[in-house]
C-alpha cells in the first residue's frame, strides 16, 4: 500500500479524545480503527505514549477499533495528577472509567509492563468478565520479593533498588514547593539526580549512564517533558507504591478463566523470565510465547515478530509457542 494512502487512512480513522475521570480530570485516549471493529484496549508501560503503539496496530486498523490511553502522569495525560498513594489502583480506576465511557465489552486487552500490572489489578478486582482475551507483555505476577518468591522487580538487586527509591524520596521531601527536578536549587540537584538516574538505569537494565540524561531529567532538553519520572510528585508516588504493598496477583490469577497470551522477553533483567512464566502455573488458559532475543522491550528489539504475534492474538489464531518447563 502506498505510504500516502496509508497516511490518509490513518488520519481518517485516528483521533485523540478526552475521557472524563471520576476525580474530574480527563484522560487523553488515542482512538484508531474502524467503528465496526472489535474493541482492543492497549495499556502502555511507564512513561510510554499511546503513539508508540501506532507502528504495530496500523496494519490492523481496518479490522479493529483500538483504544490507546496515555496513562495518568504520562504523554498527553502528563498534567493529570495522581489522587491516591496506590498508583496501580489509580490507573485501574481510570481504565474502568474509560471502559464505562465507551461502553466496551468483549474487550481484547493488551498490557505491557505497567499496563500489564494495571491489567492484573483489573483481573483481581473482578473486571475480566469484560475481557475476551488478554495479551500480557513482560511483567511478573508478583512485584515484590518475599519468602516464597524471588522473581520480583530486578530480582536479587531489589533491596538496593528500593533503598535508593526511599533515599531519593527522602531527599525530594525537602523541597515541597518544587514541581520538577529542575526547580530544585542547583547546588542541591546533584545527589538527587544521581540517585534517580541510577534508579532508572537499574529499571532499564543498563549500566552506562547517558551523558545527556541528567540534562533531560532537569528539563534542559527539548524532549525532557516526554521522559517519565521528571515530575517530583509522580516520582514520589511511584517510589512509594513500588516499595510499599508488593502487588502479588498469584492467588487472584487462579480464578482467571480468560485466555491469556503471554510474551516473555527471555533476556529481561527487569523481571526474571522464570518468574514471568509462572503465570502459567496459576491461570487456567495461558499460551507462553518467548522472545529469545528480547529484554524488557520486545516491541523494540523484535518489532516484526511482535507485530505478527499481536495480529495472531487479535485474530485468535495459533501463535507460535514453545514447550517451556515452568520451574518453582
Amino acid at each position: 500500500m502506498p505510504l500516502t494512502v496509508l497516511r490518509s487512512i490513518l488520519n481518517e480513522l485516528n483521533h485523540t479524545a478526552s475521557v472524563p475521570l471520576r476525580d474530574g480530570h480527563y484522560l487523553k485516549v488515542r482512538v484508531l480503527g474502524t467503528t465496526m471493529g472489535q474493541s482492543v484496549l492497549m495499556l502502555p508501560g511507564l512513561g510510554m505514549s499511546a503513539s508508540h503503539w501506532l507502528p504495530f496496530v496500523a496494519r490492523y486498523a481496518h479490522q479493529y477499533r483500538f483504544y490507546m490511553p496515555d496513562l495518568r502522569g504520562a504523554g498527553l495525560s502528563s498534567h493529570v495528577p495522581f489522587n491516591q498513594a496506590d498508583v496501580f489502583q489509580n490507573h485501574m480506576e481510570d481504565i474502568q472509567d474509560l471502559i464505562a465511557h465507551y461502553r466496551l465489552k468483549d474487550i481484547l486487552l493488551v498490557g505491557y509492563s505497567l499496563g500489564a500490572t494495571t491489567s492484573m489489578h483489573l483481573q483481581r478486582a473482578g473486571q475480566f468478565e469484560l475481557v475476551k482475551r488478554y495479551l500480557h507483555i513482560d511483567q511478573s505476577p508478583c512485584i515484590r520479593n518475599q519468602d516464597n518468591w524471588s522473581y520480583g522487580l530486578v530480582g536479587e538487586r531489589q533491596s538496593e533498588l528500593f533503598q535508593n527509591m526511599r533515599e531519593a524520596a527522602e531527599l525530594l521531601s525537602h523541597y515541597p514547593l518544587a514541581t520538577y527536578l529542575g526547580d530544585i536549587p542547583a547546588k542541591f540537584q546533584g545527589d538527587i539526580v544521581d540517585k534517580i538516574e541510577n534508579i532508572i538505569l537499574m529499571l532499564s537494565g543498563q549500566t552506562a549512564k547517558k551523558p545527556w540524561y541528567k540534562l533531560a531529567l532537569l528539563g534542559l532538553l527539548p524532549f525532557s517533558n516526554r521522559l517519565p519520572l521528571t515530575k517530583i510528585e509522580d516520582i514520589q508516588t511511584y517510589f512509594a507504591a513500588y516499595t510499599g504493598e508488593g502487588y502479588d496477583y498469584r492467588e487472584s490469577l487462579k480464578d482467571c478463566t480468560t485466555p491469556i497470551t503471554q510474551i516473555v522477553g527471555m533476556q529481561s533483567q527487569l523481571y526474571d523470565p522464570r518468574g514471568q512464566m509462572q503465570i502459567a502455573k496459576y491461570a487456567k488458559h495461558v499460551k507462553v510465547i518467548p522472545f529469545e532475543r528480547s529484554g524488557h522491550a520486545p516491541l523494540i528489539t523484535e518489532p516484526v515478530k511482535f507485530t505478527r504475534v499481536l495480529g495472531e492474538f487479535l485474530a485468535d489464531t495459533k501463535a507460535e509457542t514453545s514447550q517451556i518447563r515452568i520451574s518453582s
